[in-house]
């Protein structure tokens, strides 16, 4: 029982060492400033002649990856994973030292931090996304724009095309999607469409007609806003086809780059 309790204390040890190197290279290497002023614009080169990319907020704190050869400008790093130039007066050094920047956050904060940028839903109005999956077994490409009336919610219309071997159907309509977490960079969310879909056949089915048919489709997905402005999404959804004569049940599996302003 000794060497697998030894084995186990060491492999304990090793992983606590691990976890605390980087706390101490961070605290070592990497400069924070807190913004003093109510709002502090970030610019993409140092100086105000450069377009605004970010607007820091009071109390908000940045880590510092240059500074300017001449002016007082800091390049900063973004919560997105960008970077831009903020005026030295209205930002203030931190000191390192402190028990709080000692500590630094944990090792899944950090991960965290690296991987995700925050949820672009408590910003921005419009949406734009591009889904290519399968809707019914067949490959299907499909764009959605939406407009966000708040942050938990949205309402959003589709169109596409699905590509069989003898038909063709076109999708269009609208319908809410509800956003669990909003302020999450992992977000889940609750969806519900309704419109139509127009069947047409191949040039060489001469058998089948051109026929339309009602829509309603329920179903939901995730929402994953990542580094560098990356958002993906994933779409899993139950569609109900159908006219007087005829109703068809069919599965969505889709994912899609989205874009968030």
């Amino acid at each position: 029982m000794r060497a697998p309790l030894s084995i186990g204390l060491t492999m304990v040890a090793a992983v606590a060492c691990l976890a605390a190197a980087p706390r101490s290279a961070r605290a070592e290497e990497e400069t924070l400033v807190r913004v003093l002023a109510e709002q502090a614009n970030v610019h993409t080169g140092p100086g105000f002649a450069y377009r605004v990319v970010y607007v820091a907020t009071r109390d908000e704190v940045l880590a510092v990856v240059e500074r300017a050869t001449r002016a007082h400008w800091f390049k900063v790093r973004l919560p997105d994973g960008t970077s831009g130039w903020v005026l030295g007066d209205q930002v203030f050094p931190m000191d390192l030292n402190t028990t709080e920047a000692h500590r630094g956050p944990s090792i899944w904060r950090r991960i965290a931090d690296a991987v995700f940028s925050p949820s672009p839903l408590l910003e921005g109005r419009f949406g734009l996304s591009f889904s290519a999956g399968l809707i019914g077994g067949d490959s299907a490409f499909i764009f959605r724009p939406a407009f966000l009336f708040e942050p938990h919610l949205s309402l959003e219309a589709f169109f596409g095309e699905t590509v069989g071997n003898q038909v063709d159907v076109l999708y269009y309509g609208a319908g809410p999607n509800i956003f669990i977490f909003p302020r999450s960079p992992v977000t889940p969310f609750l969806s519900a469409a309704a419109g139509g879909a127009s069947g047409r056949p191949k040039a060489d089915q001469f058998t089948i007609r051109h026929t339309n048919y009602a829509v309603v489709n329920v179903g939901g997905g995730l929402l994953i806003a990542l580094k560098k402005r990356i958002i993906l999404r994933s779409d899993v959804r139950h569609y109900t086809i159908f006219d007087p004569n005829h109703t068809q049940r069919i599965q969505e599996y889709t994912g899609a780059l989205s874009i968030v302003f």
